[in-house]
């Protein structure tokens, strides 16, 4: 078996060999290194070198077709699709380039050709879109569906969709995906630590096994375990602990030092109807361009709900052409524990649960409200409040409401790094949740 591998190493090292001389690695580069983003947004649903929607595109969308709640995950060869949707505020119609790239485990380019990964056209071109009956702000709303007859998926793996304005060649935002296998089986389930966490929360620690296929030669080395939680894809934890002493088969699972929160709750945020009848709005004004819709205050441990229904990165936007948008004015009352300076941040479904300084909420002395306010479209979504953890980090955990344990939704990554053509390939995918107290 020692000589079996070394003659596969020594065979890759020719291959590769060959690929830089044919000067192939120099196209690579040009059409991966054109997606790359250097500046540091903050937000458990980004990854790596994605690029978050400007102001300008609201209401993104990107599922497995036959529901809006479904996950951006599809298999390979198989006739499931993913729809990608949104909205450009504007009153032209514009037209859209849709590019793909392919990626490692951990979201670096795989570096390897698109004919390896993409077949037919290798990108997509959306334009027309259909405009919206009611102005105030006006835009257009695009959808688009794929794979389909201009292009298909070769390989399983992590990927990427990368949306430019066809005239000015202007990258607007990227969005992440899976297309996975079905090679192996596996099986699924969440062990609860209860008073584990740093403030004696509830800690969660999904476990998976895996009962890998025959051509896995060297699993201890070409296998690798990923988890994730409620679809924070940026937020992904590599498993530590796996156990291959029985033949075939694998168990993986998180330590207790890298587990999941398990009271990680959502505020629930109905804005199917923007009217005074509304029972979240306090004050409607269909006056003002664009309109304003003041909600109820959040009060800090008296508002969040388990919302054990959630199961959307995006929220569920209206689709229909007369769905109005509005400035969304959220207010918090914090009981006294947070500073200006510490700033308390909006995140949710609406804005890629990015934590940026448009988010900010603004504290609001004759009031006693931290407020801030957010161009959201008619539809139903979820949201938190977050303050800023050092540099670069997040802690949505600290205005909780809840450090009981709650349901959460966990996906099981299986990936298998092919020792021919050196990428990872997806086998396995699983979605789970942990059960109901």
């Amino acid at each position: 078996m020692y000589l079996k591998a070394l003659f596969r190493f020594n065979l890759l090292s020719f291959i590769l060999l060959l690929i830089f001389i044919g000067g192939c690695s120099a196209s690579i580069s040009k059409s991966t290194n054109n997606y790359r983003t250097n500046q540091n947004y903050i937000s458990r649903y980004l990854v790596p070198n994605q690029l978050p929607a400007p102001q300008s595109i609201n209401s993104l969308q990107l599922y497995r077709r036959g529901s809006v709640n479904n996950p951006p995950i599809i298999e390979l060869g198989s006739s499931q699709k993913l729809v990608l949707a949104f909205d450009e505020l504007t009153d032209l119609s514009g037209q859209f380039r849709i590019t793909f790239t392919h990626h490692d485990k951990d979201w670096n380019p795989s570096n390897i050709p698109q004919d390896w990964y993409l077949d037919d056209m290798q990108e997509l071109i959306l334009g027309g879109g259909s405009k919206n009956q009611l102005s105030d702000p006006d835009y257009f709303h695009y959808s688009i569906s794929f794979p389909n007859q201009q292009l298909s998926f070769l390989i399983s793996g992590n990927y990427m969709l990368h949306v430019t304005d066809f005239n000015s060649g202007t990258r607007l935002f990227s969005l992440p995906f899976f297309v996975a296998e079905r090679e192996g089986e596996i099986t699924s389930w969440v062990e609860t630590d209860y008073n584990a966490g740093a403030r004696f929360e509830a800690l969660d620690r999904p476990f998976s096994e895996f009962e890998y296929p025959e051509f896995i030669e060297f699993p201890e080395f070409d296998l690798s375990f990923k988890f994730v939680q409620n679809r924070f894809w940026g937020d992904a934890k590599q498993s530590e602990n796996y156990d291959f002493s029985e033949e075939g088969r694998t168990q993986f699972h998180l330590s207790r030092e890298n587990a999941f929160p398990a009271n990680f709750d959502f505020i629930g945020l109905n804005l199917n109807t923007f009217t005074q009848n509304n029972s979240k709005i306090i004050e409607w004004r269909p006056d003002l361009e664009p309109p304003l819709a003041v909600l109820r205050e959040d009060v800090l441990n008296f508002t969040s709900d388990p919302n054990t229904g959630w199961g959307s990165s995006f929220g569920n936007p209206k689709t229909s052409n007369d769905a109005r948008y509005a400035n969304v004015r959220f207010r918090f009352e914090d009981g006294g524990q947070f500073s200006a300076n510490q700033g308390v941040y909006l995140v949710g479904d609406f804005n890629q649960w990015l934590l940026s300084e448009k988010n900010k909420l603004e504290y609001n002395e004759s009031s006693g409200y931290w407020e801030t306010t957010s161009l959201i479209k008619e539809g139903s979504y979820t949201y938190k409040y977050a303050i800023r953890n050092g540099a670069t980090g997040i802690d949505d955990l600290i205005l909780s409401d809840s450090i009981t344990r709650q349901q959460q939704e966990y996906t099981s990554f299986v990936y298998f790094q092919d020792p021919d053509y050196r990428y990872h390939r997806l086998l396995r995918v699983q979605t789970f949740r942990s059960t109901r107290n």
